[in-house]
């Protein structure tokens, strides 16, 4: 099987790649970023094989060349602009053009070739967040019963990409279906230039790396769900014969804070630090908002796949202490 990803360069891009790689098959990696080198060396040494073409997602030419050239038989949209409110005010078209003409334009040229399906990675950022005084919200958020209410550029390009995907595939007979991811975490993410909204586990993991402290604002709750197993989750719905939905939730589905992936890292780090915010603290590490949104409802991959995310924090930290171990330097600053 030979699948593109758009974006493949980014966060979950890499871990996607990794995933296909491990099955032995040859992955696309679309993306005018760089491959790191760590995560180049990592690829090299497993069964599939890969290639990366440099280019962007709205240039049409170069999109169908890949497609026709790579003999793509299936494709995974990843690339975005993860934009902070200094992006979107400034250049809010930046993050349109990659989030939502990009999506079109690999849609409308799926649709004209051999791709037997075409799964596009949104956020439970369309969700919304709950306002500090909003008390109506519900327990989980479910993809048929929850209302949108998304408010950044990030969060409303991710929506529009879930209905402009729906209304592409109706008009085209493409098979095509979205995603809502979770809040994600986990290997190979990085400040790629496009991610302005770091994880605060990842911010954390750099500082307990570098020595430094952690004070964090409050103790958060999210269903933080770690990004190899969002990958062998996309792998799954990819290989389903006939999903019953085009819209599915992604997440572990379980909620913990920042401060408990710090008791990991303390573990690994013995001179780590960390912290609540005192008075007159100031904090290290960014939450972006000051309520957390409900976890999402894993229910439909669940019930219609059979497939559930693991979300122990304790096997999500084996695994990433030993993608540590081995990719030390990876956040040198």
């Amino acid at each position: 099987m030979n699948t593109l990803i758009a974006g493949g360069a980014g966060f979950i891009g890499l871990n996607l790649a990794e995933a296909i790689l491990r099955r032995g098959e040859h992955v696309a990696i679309y993306d005018p970023g760089a491959v790191p080198g760590a995560a180049q060396r990592t690829f090299d040494e497993l069964p599939g094989s890969w290639c990366h073409i440099q280019e962007s997602v709205i240039d049409s030419e170069a999109l169908a060349s890949t497609l026709t050239e790579q003999r793509i038989e299936q494709v995974f949209y990843g690339a975005a602009v993860t934009s902070g409110p200094e992006r979107e005010r400034d250049t809010p078209e930046s993050v349109l053009s990659v989030n939502l003409v990009g999506l079109a334009t690999v849609a409308r040229l799926a649709a004209k070739t051999d791709i037997r399906r075409l799964i596009n990675l949104s956020s439970g950022s369309a969700y919304g967040l709950p306002d500090e005084d909003e008390s109506d919200w519900p327990p989980t958020l479910r993809e048929e019963h929850t209302r949108e209410r998304p408010v950044s550029l990030y969060a409303l390009s991710k929506f529009a990409t879930e209905i402009a995907t729906r209304r592409i595939a109706a008009l085209t007979g493409l098979d095509a279906l979205s995603v809502r991811l979770s809040s994600i975490f986990g290997p190979w993410e990085r400040d790629t230039g496009f991610r302005d909204t770091l994880s605060a586990p990842l911010q954390a993991s750099v500082a307990a790396q570098c020595g430094e402290p952690v004070i964090l604002e409050r103790h958060e709750s999210r269903d933080w769900t770690y990004s190899r197993d969002v990958a062998d989750a996309l792998l799954a719905l990819m290989s389903h014969q006939n999903p019953k939905y085009d819209l599915y939730n992604i997440t572990a589905g379980r909620t913990w804070g920042t401060i408990d992936w710090c008791k990991q890292l303390a573990r690994y780090f013995p001179n780590s630090s960390y912290r609540l915010a005192e008075a007159d603290d100031t904090p290290t590490i960014d939450l972006y908002s000051t309520t957390d949104r409900p976890p999402l409802d894993p229910g439909r991959l669940r019930d219609d796949l059979g497939y559930t995310l693991p979300y122990h924090i304790d096997t999500m930290f084996a695994d990433f202490r030993q993608w540590l171990s081995a990719n030390p330097d990876f956040w040198v600053r």
